[in-house]
């Protein structure tokens, strides 16, 4: 008789138990998905005008992708943005490139006309191995 009551005793703090944990759990992911931003940006390239004036900043961006099932959240590559603004300051202002692959992108060369005017040539690696100048962007930082 006491061992039975023991036994229900035991399921039902087992059953509390893994309820909290559930609770839990849930409550864990939905404060980790309200704390991860919908989109995410790595710098991995910057630039100062030659006289300290101008900075502009190259970061690769990516969106969130939430999946609820596995209780996961993952970023996928969506465009480049090349932040720009005075020497020193919190970069705000961007040049946003969608469609533009980095997968191929062999070397960026930035090359400042001024403290101002930045031109950025885009080198790319061919599917036979030779680079070659693909594009140029062109950007005025005092806007």
């Amino acid at each position: 008789m006491k061992a039975n009551i023991l036994l229900k005793f035991l399921m039902l703090v087992l059953g509390i138990t893994f309820i909290l944990f559930g609770c839990s759990t849930s409550d864990e992911w939905e404060e980790e998905v309200s704390k991860s931003p919908p989109l995410s940006g790595t710098s991995f390239l910057t630039s100062h005008s030659p006289t300290l004036v101008h900075t502009i900043d190259f970061q690769e961006m990516s969106t969130r992708t939430i999946d609820e099932k596995d209780k996961k959240i993952t970023y996928g590559y969506s465009s480049l943005r090349i932040y720009y603004g005075e020497y020193g300051s919190k970069l705000v202002k961007y040049k946003e490139l969608t469609g533009f692959d980095l997968t191929t992108v062999d070397n960026f060369e930035v090359k400042w006309q001024g403290d101002s005017q930045v031109m950025i040539n885009v080198y790319r690696k061919a599917k036979n191995g030779t680079i070659f100048k693909d594009e140029t962007i062109r950007l005025d930082t005092s806007i």
